[in-house]
């Protein structure tokens, strides 16, 4: 029985380390998502306005979305490393 109350306290540290990082995750990813959104909004805003050409406004949301693939990536491998 008390085999059964160790692995039952190690469960527990892991899912609250689980969590930990879970919640960490979602936090980055929110905060990277609305970067990107506000980025993107801003270069929309510009194509609008006639500020920057239809292939401008093309490169820099690619590279928008470049920027925030990599940092969400980065999130990623925090992630896992946290839950390792």
């Amino acid at each position: 029985m008390l085999g059964g109350a160790v692995t039952d306290d190690r469960q527990a540290g892991l899912t609250g380390n689980t969590r930990k990082a879970d919640s960490q995750y979602v936090e980055d990813a929110l905060g990277i998502e609305d970067e990107y959104e506000s980025e993107l909004a801003a270069v929309q805003v510009a194509l609008t306005r006639y500020e920057v050409t239809p292939y401008e406004y093309a490169r820099r949301r690619s590279e928008i979305a470049a920027r925030a693939f990599l940092r969400l990536a980065a999130a990623h491998q925090r992630f896992v490393a946290r839950n390792s």
